[in-house]
């Protein structure tokens, strides 16, 4: 491991799980952002209520959920 891999570990270590899970949670919510930003950049004239369909299908097809 290098340097700031030893470092960022750390620094994790001494993190509450708590914390924890809300850095996870932060990061899921820019995961989503991006995605959604990525359905808008392919379809402009896009309804929100389309851009939700489109991203729940996606998240489908990403996890093989069901309906």
């Amino acid at each position: 491991m290098t340097e700031a891999e030893v470092k960022q570990m750390d620094m994790l270590r001494m993190k509450t799980p708590e914390q924890r899970f809300a850095m996870m949670a932060d990061l899921i919510g820019a995961q989503f952002d991006a995605m959604k930003a990525g359905i808008k950049f392919q379809n402009p004239e896009i309804t929100d209520t389309e851009l939700e369909k489109l991203f729940k299908e996606r998240l489908r097809r990403i996890y093989s959920l069901k309906h």
